[in-house]
């Protein structure tokens, strides 16, 4: 009888909580006690950013709930720990301090970097850092420039189309593309920029055999009945060469501004040690570590 008692005494608490904060925040009003364990007390107001907007009342409990039984467990744990622990296990004001000191100096350091670290990296410095550390961006994935075309089976001229696909010269890529412009279902072309091998695989109806082709000689053509897949591939980077720097152009200026907040804050610290020593804000003592 006692146990369904605090039963409902806790879902009525509860209750309480979440109508208190749908109906006002509690600001300026009296701020009540939602749970205690020993002199510790839980007040509303610690309560009142646990929801989200726009929360139903169910959720509203079920969240007011959780969060009440992890604090009582979390109270309930410290108090058991402090009672068991020796008073040296129980002294944790060197990691505090510890804590707070790092804590300080991040946030002090984070402040600075966002004021001043320059995090414009220009393409010069992208290229420049990507071809000394080329050999840092092996690909996993074959990455090609090429042109890929559909065209209906009945398509007209496929013995020019064909000629003009793998020819260089500019007349035969402008007719090309008036070809493909005419009579493609699908026509792209690749020729200035690198594109995963495999954005032009899911395309074509066979596609493993369309791999083997491309490591081969480059050129695949692949009937389904209904159309003919074309593809021409004009130039690829094989898994374990280096990616093009299109790829990793991101990667690299991560790596960049990574590079420029070690050293921003190395000369920082720097900085601030020779600041103090002009000063004489500190000083080294001799000691005989011999003894």
């Amino acid at each position: 009888m006692q146990g369904n008692q605090s039963k409902i005494q806790y879902c009525i608490i509860v209750f309480a909580v979440v109508f208190m904060f749908s109906c006002n925040s509690g600001a300026g009003k009296d701020d009540p006690v939602v749970a205690k364990v020993g002199d510790k007390r839980l007040y509303f107001s610690e309560m009142s950013g646990i929801f989200p907007k726009g929360i139903s009342q169910e959720d509203s409990l079920a969240f007011a709930k959780l969060y009440i039984d992890n604090w009582i467990k979390t109270r309930l744990l410290l108090k058991r720990a402090e009672l068991n622990l020796t008073a040296e296990e129980s002294d944790v004001s060197k990691e505090i301090e510890t804590y707070r000191s790092s804590l300080l100096i991040y946030k002090y350091e984070d402040r600075m970097l966002q004021e001043k670290l320059d995090t414009i990296v220009r393409e010069s410095e992208i290229r420049s850092y990507y071809e000394a550390n080329i050999a840092n961006f092996a690909s996993n994935e074959y990455a090609v420039r090429a042109v890929l075309v559909k065209l209906p089976a009945n398509a007209p001229e496929l013995w020019n189309f064909r000629r003009w696909l793998v020819s260089a010269r500019e007349e035969d890529v402008q007719a090309l593309m008036d070809y493909c412009r005419i009579h493609a279902v699908i026509y792209s072309f690749f020729d200035d920029e690198w594109v995963r091998w495999e954005s032009i695989e899911r395309e074509l109806p066979q596609p493993e055999a369309a791999r083997r082709q491309m490591r081969q000689n480059g050129s695949i053509e692949q009937p389904d009945g209904q159309f003919i897949y074309f593809v021409h591939v004009r130039e690829r980077s094989a898994p374990g060469e280096p990616d093009p720097l299109i790829f990793v152009k991101d990667k690299v200026k991560s790596i960049i501004i990574n590079k420029r907040k070690l050293l921003f804050l190395s000369e920082l610290r720097r900085n601030i040690y020779n600041d103090a020593l002009e000063r004489n804000q500190f000083e080294i003592f001799n000691i005989n570590l011999t003894k």
